[in-house]
């Protein structure tokens, strides 16, 4: 509910002066639940599959101290250390080799790895749900082949119309916490400080799926933008950084990305 009401009253204003205050300071500013609840479907945009190629790493250091880079719309901070190659994810390793293995995905490196950890007594913590037999190593895999089957038939589509309960249905539900089904959003992308999109938090397995399979389009929710950008970006376009954002992201939609 706080979330909610900040993000009616006095947004603005707030975003404007923090875009400014980071790109002369850094760090964060501004809720990440704030942004959404103001900007909400706007900040949704399709984009060329192509320019996701690296992502985010989940913790940034800050002043000396590690935080979640998650929690906030906007930062000012140096990302240098914390963008790499989206095939450095575990998440992107799977899925590629399951779109190469499909039904023979126990053939697989990623899964026969598991399935020794597994045999040897260990846990593997795979989408925060510990898998500690075959048989649910079997069902976290089938599940992903169910998602990467709907995905060649549909393509990635707008959360809105359809969540992952629609696209894999109901067979494999342990694999996902409630609050994960809950909580799922459209594919989440960062803005960098030179404009260009970083895949950040949701989506790492249906990004994957559309850069594996040749998925030309995507749709894609901007979570993060850094302050950087934005200030130079409004600057450019002689609006305040919330309209230059705006404006940036609507003409996204009509053009492509990057916007001009």
């Amino acid at each position: 509910m706080r979330d909610f009401v900040a993000a009616h009253i006095g947004f603005t204003g707030r975003f404007n002066r923090a875009v400014r205050r980071l790109d002369r300071e850094g760090g964060p500013a501004i809720l990440a639940a704030q942004a959404h609840f103001h900007f909400g479907e706007q900040l949704v945009i399709p984009i060329a599959t192509g320019h996701l190629t690296t992502r985010l790493r989940d913790n940034i250091s800050d002043r000396g101290r590690l935080r979640w880079i998650g929690t906030h719309f906007l930062d000012g901070s140096d990302w240098s250390r914390i963008v790499e190659p989206l095939e450095k994810s575990s998440s992107h390793t799977e899925i590629v080799e399951l779109i190469e293995t499909r039904q023979d995905f126990r053939a697989g490196a990623r899964y026969q790895a598991y399935a020794r950890r597994i045999k040897d007594g260990a846990t593997v913590k795979r989408n925060r749900i510990a898998i500690d037999t075959i048989e649910k190593l079997d069902n976290f895999f089938e599940y992903y082949l169910a998602l990467i089957a709907d995905i060649e038939k549909n393509g990635i589509v707008p959360h809105s119309d359809l969540g992952l309960r629609g696209q894999t249905g109901r067979r494999h539900r342990w694999t996902r916490t409630l609050w994960q089904d809950l909580a799922e959003r459209d594919i989440g992308v960062a803005i960098d400080a030179e404009g260009r999109l970083v895949r950040h938090t949701n989506g790492k397995h249906r990004t994957a799926a559309a850069v594996a399979l040749g998925i030309e389009r995507i749709p894609v929710e901007i979570r993060l933008v850094h302050a950087g950008w934005l200030s130079r970006q409004a600057e450019r376009l002689g609006l305040s950084p919330a309209a230059a954002l705006l404006a940036t992201l609507e003409e996204a939609r009509t053009t492509g990305w990057p916007a001009p």
